[in-house]
């Protein structure tokens, strides 16, 4: 009988009862992703270098058209990629956050929190800055990035003191974040996006402007996404206030009609913005979600 996997050993369910961060995040990126052999920065932070002639064979994405519009001659452009980059991890803590369906091991902030770990730790790992903000109407917790040997460990213990209340001011903390942030840093933004989707454009665009790199992992819980309620149910909007009654059998198919307009804003926005996006259930295995996404990296690169 074949020895059980790395992947059958972590399940959620065992990455869940885990209370240490620093364990956790350990488990994960050794157990899932030691692997790999380039980072979270593959496809990011690269910048201009040099000119040199084409040569049959080389991507045509990289051929300078403007230069062989005035000289006639085809030019690729070469880039290196920069290394010891900053890592800003944003979670957001907001009331939304605190979420939890029948279907769902954990909150969607403790989701979120795992994956903040799983990347403080794998930055860490590869010598870089790592730096941690959480908010909800404001900031709540904020470590600029720093090379500091326990910078990944600094992240884990205000991880550790996170609770999902309030109503999130996206707009004004992302707009911090990117004016207050000193050198060109790869911002992983973790959110459910929620009453964001009208300003995220802006948003994205303040951080673009400032020359960072970004990443948005959207998590969501299983109930938001396919409202699998059979009875009659009291929904109240958990930040704002409302309630609403309703049986979710009359509703399902406008809803998740409106929920996928909604997500499907949200990818377009991002991927407008040059911001890559992934849409995460809370039951999707943090590891296989991270190698899944290291690996298409990998490849693209």
């Amino acid at each position: 009988m074949p020895s059980p996997t790395a992947t059958e050993l972590l399940t959620p369910e065992t990455l869940v009862r885990i209370d240490s961060y620093a364990l956790l995040a350990r488990v994960v990126v050794e157990g899932f992703l030691s692997g790999l052999h380039r980072s979270l920065y593959q496809g990011f932070g690269s910048e201009f270098f040099q000119y040199r002639n084409y040569v049959p064979g080389d991507d045509p994405k990289y051929v300078d058209w403007k230069v062989y519009g005035r000289l006639d001659r085809f030019y690729t452009k070469v880039f290196r990629e920069e290394t010891n980059l900053d890592c800003t991890i944003v979670l957001d803590a907001s009331a939304s956050m605190g979420y939890q369906g029948e279907r769902s091991l954990c909150t969607k902030l403790r989701y979120g929190a795992m994956l903040a770990a799983a990347i403080a730790y794998l930055a860490r790992r590869q010598g870089d800055s790592v730096g941690f903000c959480a908010y909800a109407e404001s900031l709540t917790a904020w470590i600029p990035p720093a090379r500091h040997r326990d910078g990944a460990q600094r992240v884990f213990t205000e991880l550790q003191k996170l609770s999902a209340r309030g109503v999130a001011d996206h707009g004004t903390v992302l707009h911090h974040v990117a004016e207050t942030l000193r050198r060109r840093s790869l911002v992983v933004l973790i959110s459910d996006f929620h009453d964001l989707d009208e300003d995220l454009a802006s948003v994205l665009r303040r951080v673009r402007f400032a020359h960072h790199d970004c990443i948005a992992f959207q998590i969501l819980d299983r109930d938001e996404i396919d409202l699998p309620f059979g009875r009659t149910v009291r929904f109240v909007d958990s930040e704002a206030g409302p309630e609403l009654t309703t049986a979710p059998d009359l509703i399902r198919a406008g809803y998740q009609q409106a929920m996928k307009g909604f997500t499907d804003r949200v990818r377009e926005t991002c991927l407008g913005q040059q911001v890559d996006y992934l849409m995460v259930p809370t039951t999707e295995n943090v590891g296989n979600l991270l190698a899944a996404y290291l690996h298409r990296r990998e490849a693209l690169g």
